[in-house]
């Protein structure tokens, strides 16, 4: 018999949170989430997000043993956006046994028909800054420091209960060059000249966050208004999300363009990848594993291509070549040896084909999917 139990203490918490550590033990494509943001992101007075959002946390047992978890949230700010009322589910983890995968969404569609709700979609976070998308295709890679990894029997339970796409998304691997070709650099100072814009460059973290996170997050908001889901960010989450990243930010993969009044126009973040530095701290920063992480992180040869923004207006205008020529020639001189960019939604074409001058493949997909609430599953 399978009981399904709200998240209501520390203590449960602390199992939700270590729930896939143990379900995918022994698995080498599985990267372990910073526990330490986890406890950030899911209690409501830490995180702002949940000023815009309800959410529940739920627990699967079977014979006193868990054997599954999911998170329920709705965000009252997208459905009032885009006219909808649905409920989301996120961080969904179980064994291999559809009944169990069908109590917690039922859990988390009951809870949302209780609200009002009307359909069921995800998985999709309390914003599009939160790990989002269920793996549907590379199973055989590693997961990114912002995105999950799933077992492949998630994918079939959804779709016997029900489930359709909703939206997809590309994953690509990039292959860094030995060399970067010369034409990067003329396109380059031909689009410096043209637009009036430099380079700007930061030397000390304190800076992102006293002087450009705000710039950058806002950038981001209006860069990515209408892609699928997207939720402005606010500015006190904004410094929730800095509190995360900024540790991990080399400032060589930081690539602010400015124009001629100092004002951001597009922006790009790499990070050393930090998924083989977690696996060696087992998701968890302390009480010692803050210096193996710091230390596995500097000896990284992969990067994890977090975030691009343009300005709307000036997109299609080349101004990206600015921040993909300084990536590359820092990725070079560091010996990185390939970079992967976060989700790329397949609507947006321009996103896809930013790497259509680099060697790349397109290597895991991930989707997310809806479905009307009924009287169960």
């Amino acid at each position: 018999m399978i009981t399904i139990k709200e998240v209501t203490t520390k203590r449960q918490l602390k199992r939700f949170i270590n729930y896939p550590v143990r379900l995918y033990k022994g698995v080498k494509e599985f990267t372990p989430y910073l526990y330490e943001d986890e406890i950030s992101n899911l209690t409501p007075e830490k995180n702002p997000a949940f000023e815009y959002c309800d959410f529940k946390l739920f627990l699967a047992y079977r014979d006193r043993k868990i054997v599954g978890r999911i998170c329920g949230i709705i965000s009252h700010y997208a459905n009032k956006k885009y006219k909808r009322k649905r409920v989301r589910f996120n961080r969904i983890d179980m064994i291999d046994d559809i009944e169990v995968t069908k109590a917690l969404l039922n859990a988390v569609a009951k809870w949302g028909k209780e609200k009002g709700m009307t359909e069921i979609v995800g998985p999709l976070g309390y914003s599009d800054q939160d790990k989002e998308g269920l793996l549907i295709e590379g199973f055989e890679y590693h997961n990114m420091f912002v995105t999950f990894y799933h077992f492949p029997y998630y994918h079939e339970h959804l779709v016997k209960l029900g489930f359709v796409e909703d939206a997809v998304w590309n994953e690509h691997r990039i292959t860094i060059p030995k060399k970067i070709d010369p034409r990067w650099h003329r396109v380059s100072e031909f689009v410096k000249e043209k637009y009036n814009v430099r380079m700007l460059k930061l030397k000390n973290k304190g800076k992102v966050l006293q002087n450009r996170v705000v710039d950058v997050l806002s950038l981001v908001n209006r860069a990515y208004k209408d892609l699928y889901g997207y939720v402005p960010i606010k500015e006190e989450q904004m410094h929730h999300l800095a509190k995360q990243y900024v540790p991990l930010i080399n400032l060589r993969y930081l690539h602010l363009v400015v124009d001629k009044d100092d004002k951001l126009v597009a922006f790009g973040l790499s990070i050393p990848s930090p998924v083989f530095a977690l696996k060696r701290i087992k998701g968890k920063l302390y009480p010692f594993g803050f210096v193996r992480f710091l230390w596995a992180l500097r000896k990284s040869k992969h990067l994890d291509l977090l975030l691009i923004a343009i300005e709307p207006e000036l997109q299609n205008t080349g101004i990206i070549n600015l921040v993909l020529l300084e990536a590359l020639e820092h990725a070079v001189e560091d010996g990185i040896e390939y970079a992967e960019t976060g989700p790329q939604l397949t609507t947006n074409k321009e996103a896809n084909d930013l790497w259509k001058h680099l060697e790349y493949v397109t290597h895991k997909k991930r989707a997310c999917f809806v479905r009307k609430i009924k009287n169960g599953f």
